[in-house]
């Protein structure tokens, strides 16, 4: 329960409109929790142990990838469920294209969360990992740096990382004089660290920053001038790594993580370049971890000549026949599929009558890979793009 009440908190938290693409992103993303509970998801799959546990439970890694990716599994496990629904006489929900971006929308969060920390763990790492050597907490340690008390109130941990950064070159600086390695840190570290501060602090409330925006993390990106040395396009040649290039389907404080152990580095070129080094304010950090994040949601666009392939491939073509001569609609002639979105909720409130088609033929359900729900979707824009 705690868990579930965990992510409550945060998502409520999250700004609305978060991001600009052809996949917009919920305006609301408690809004995904409200469905997938309203639903009647979290009957059969849990959230963190918290749920059913007749499907799998939907914070594991395996189910973290961009929207069509995610469409693709849930696509593919219709007939499963499907039957489930039968048996357990469950009324099987249709949804809205508003529901079925929240519901998705909420899958996709659940890894940005991450988990609860350990405060044993976060007191053993202040010693290995060093800080003490600089910060006091208790009592113990030295005052070169600001006693961790002072702190303790920021309970978020992805504040604890602004704060780390802002304070970076000099305390790099100092690592150095005293001959100290500089101490690299996980995500489950900055966690584990932030739970222990957090029971000394010094005022009655604990203030937090919310997820992140990644509209405003996508314009900061560009004004603190990551975009100088770190493209978030593959085909651009900058200094640094390209963002394509690295696995960003991690939580908040792992991409966080990866941020401060790469400051080093990043330190000493801007220093050769005599570039300004990056400070962040109030909720800057988590707005660019966030845009950083939400880089591998939007999909890949899809090809329309293979898609036309596999939609005949798949036998598609033949419940969907042109001029209406099909079971099923004739799809040239319906709405413009503006998005994703819409092609994915119909596919799904479609699927029962499909299914029994399916089966009368004595055939195998379709299954799609994520590229192949590119590219059908990409045919399909095409085929509807004028009506």
């Amino acid at each position: 329960m705690r868990d579930i009440r965990y992510i409550t908190f945060i998502f409520y938290l999250i700004i609305p409109n978060l991001f600009a693409q052809e996949i917009k992103l919920p305006s609301n993303p408690l809004a995904g929790q409200i469905v997938f509970e309203v639903k009647k998801c979290i009957e059969c799959h849990a959230i963190s142990g918290f749920g059913g546990n007749i499907g799998p439970d939907l914070s594991r890694k395996y189910y973290y990838g961009s929207f069509l990716e995610l469409a693709s599994i849930i696509w593919n496990h219709i007939p499963q469920m499907d039957r489930k629904y039968r048996l357990l006489k469950v009324e099987r929900p249709n949804f809205t294209e508003e529901e079925m971006l929240n519901l998705i929308g909420f899958i996709y969060y659940l890894r940005y969360l991450g988990e609860p920390g350990s405060v044993s763990e976060g007191k053993k790492l202040l010693e290995t990992k060093g800080c003490l050597n600089c910060h006091q907490i208790k009592g113990q340690g030295k005052k070169v740096g600001p006693d961790f008390k002072k702190i303790a109130e920021y309970t978020s941990p992805i504040y604890m990382v602004q704060a780390m950064w802002n304070h970076g070159p000099i305390m790099q600086e100092r690592i150095k004089k005293m001959g100290m390695k500089y101490p690299t840190l996980s995500g489950k570290d900055i966690v584990n660290i932030t739970v222990y501060l957090r029971q000394f602090t010094g005022g009655n409330t604990a203030i937090r920053m919310s997820a992140g925006n990644p509209v405003n993390g996508k314009i900061l990106f560009k004004e603190k001038k990551c975009i100088n040395c770190h493209s978030p396009k593959s085909e651009t040649s900058n200094v640094g790594v390209k963002l394509t290039g690295i696995d960003l389907k991690k939580s908040v404080v792992e991409i966080a993580g990866l941020m401060w152990n790469h400051s080093p580095l990043m330190l000493e070129y801007m220093k050769v370049k005599s570039i300004s080094w990056p400070s962040f304010t109030k909720n800057e950090m988590a707005d660019i971890i966030a845009y950083l994040y939400f880089l591998g949601f939007e999909d890949e666009p899809g090809d329309p000549i293979k898609g036309e392939s596999i939609f005949e491939q798949k036998g598609c073509i033949r419940c969907h026949e042109s001029g209406g001569k099909g079971e099923a609609p004739d799809l040239t002639v319906m709405k413009k599929f503006g998005s994703p979105i819409r092609m994915i909720q119909l596919m799904w409130n479609h699927a029962p009558k499909m299914e029994d088609l399916i089966l009368s033929l004595n055939e195998e359900w379709p299954r799609l890979t994520k590229t192949e729900m590119q590219d059908i979707y990409a045919y399909l824009k095409k085929v509807t793009i004028n009506k």
